[in-house]
């Protein structure tokens, strides 16, 4: 599997550090460790996972049926339906055994499906039973059928695709979202939002919700997709997610209802009316969201292994300052590459509080202005801690986790890492950087390589 990997991400793009990917293997030995056979059970079971999460009060799609038997399909009354339905297997996985309905056919007793052919009543209640039969399960076991309302798309996505409905895929792990993809389907995917059947997958930067990088089906480099609003091709990075604290809440918060699973992936789609919406949760998310990302799962997990996660917030902040990339930057970005001296003066955002505490007026934020000392030996930013003190980052609700380190004297320690949004050179950087005892040194922050990526450092003072 590794090396089928390897060879798929030297063909998507320059990607060096292949040993962060997961592999199959090492994702069944997580899920095993990590997630319960209670859990398990309950995700593989669409039905159950539905009331469970709506009990929670997140939101899923209005149930119009469920059918245990042969004789629950015969009896239903199809001609009450008027289109927007999705028929499913309840133990189904990978997308097999769904239908999408999107209307009434021409004549009575027929249906349109998203890919424009015409199936009837008839042919439906044969799907049905195939489903009943367990050709659709995941253990090949006998099944029952989920008859739900389809989303009603968001208009953001109408230009996108006219095939079906798109899909956000989160992968959470410790309460902390470490990878998302958007999910277009395809008439080739037979409108279904699943890259194993050829949909588009684009990755996501999880600090913005601004599609990075993209792929058609498991494999294929895509840079271009139609936009039939304005009929031509544009590109597949600079796609803005709407709702997306919100998205990625809603990932957070199936994983504590659910409970039992540390390892999941979430899919959710947008509502015109109700935001996001959970479609299912997958105990064995696929590999692929690795290769629309151009990063690995494994060391984004490792990051966050032992972490303690306060609140859902809290994951939500985790996950923005930790895996928030640099991609978005160069979205609509055309300038020449900057220069930066070995001392620059950037500017720090700082919250309404500190704005209230320096000048005793209520403001949106302040911005102080600092030197900083670039130093490419570092790898993360640091902050002095006195400094940082001052600024009111050091408050336990500011600090997103400790990191240990072993200091010169072989003594073992925490030091505090906590997340900053400062501009240099015009350029808005958010990152994670370390609370350190800079009080001897001229500088308060130090500028690691990690925040300097789109740079050239002059090495003249």
């Amino acid at each position: 599997m590794l090396k089928n990997l390897i060879k798929t991400i030297k063909k998507v793009g320059e990607l060096k550090q292949y040993r962060k990917f997961l592999t199959k293997n090492e994702r069944n030995k997580m899920y095993l460790r990590k997630n319960s056979a209670s859990g398990r059970s309950l995700a593989d079971s669409k039905f159950k996972t539905k009331l469970k999460l709506a009990k929670a009060g997140v939101g899923v799609p209005k149930l119009l049926a469920r059918f245990r038997t042969e004789e629950d399909v015969e009896k239903f009354e199809w001609n009450k339906l008027e289109g927007n339905f999705v028929i499913k297997p309840v133990s189904g996985y990978g997308g097999d055994g769904i239908i999408i309905i999107r209307k009434r056919g021409k004549w009575a007793g027929d249906w349109v499906k998203m890919d424009g052919e015409t199936v009837s009543t008839q042919d439906i209640q044969a799907h049905c039973m195939e489903i009943l039969a367990g050709k659709y399960s995941l253990y090949g076991m006998p099944d029952s059928v989920l008859v739900e309302e389809r989303i009603k798309i968001h208009p953001m996505f109408l230009s996108i695709t006219k095939a079906g409905t798109p899909d956000i895929r989160v992968i959470v792990y410790n309460s902390v979202p470490v990878m998302a993809m958007f999910r277009i389907p395809t008439e080739k995917s037979g409108g279904k939002a699943n890259l194993q059947q050829g949909a588009y997958g684009l990755g996501i930067d999880l600090a913005t919700g601004i599609t990075t990088f993209g792929t058609e089906g498991k494999s294929e480099t895509v840079t271009k997709i139609y936009d039939f609003g304005k009929k031509k091709m544009r590109k597949v990075n600079g796609i803005k997610i709407p709702f997306w604290k919100e998205v990625l809440e809603t990932a957070i918060k199936c994983q504590k209802a659910i409970g039992g699973l540390g390892f999941l992936g979430v899919d959710i789609v947008l509502d015109k009316d109700k935001g996001p919406v959970v479609l299912e949760v997958n105990a064995r998310p696929g590999l692929s969201i690795q290769i629309c990302n151009k990063a690995g799962l494994k060391a984004r997990m490792e990051k966050v292994e032992d972490m303690e996660v306060r609140s859902v917030e809290h994951g939500v902040t985790l996950a923005k300052y930790l895996f928030g990339e640099s991609f978005f930057e160069k979205v609509e970005a055309k300038e020449k590459t900057q220069v930066v001296k070995p001392l620059e003066q950037i500017k720090i955002k700082l919250g309404p509080d500190f704005a209230k505490a320096s000048t005793g007026k209520k403001g949106k934020h302040w911005v102080k202005e600092i030197r900083a000392k670039v130093d490419t030996g570092a790898f993360r930013s640091s902050i002095d801690k006195s400094f940082a003190e001052s600024l009111g980052l050091l408050d336990e609700s500011k600090i997103l986790y400790y990191r240990h380190y072993r200091s010169s004297l072989g003594k073992h320690r925490d030091r505090p890492v906590v997340g900053l949004t400062f501009w240099l050179k015009g350029k808005k950087i958010v990152t994670a950087v370390n609370v350190a005892d800079r009080h001897k040194l001229r500088t308060k922050f130090l500028l690691g390589r990690k925040d300097l990526e789109g740079f050239l450092v002059s090495a003249k003072k």
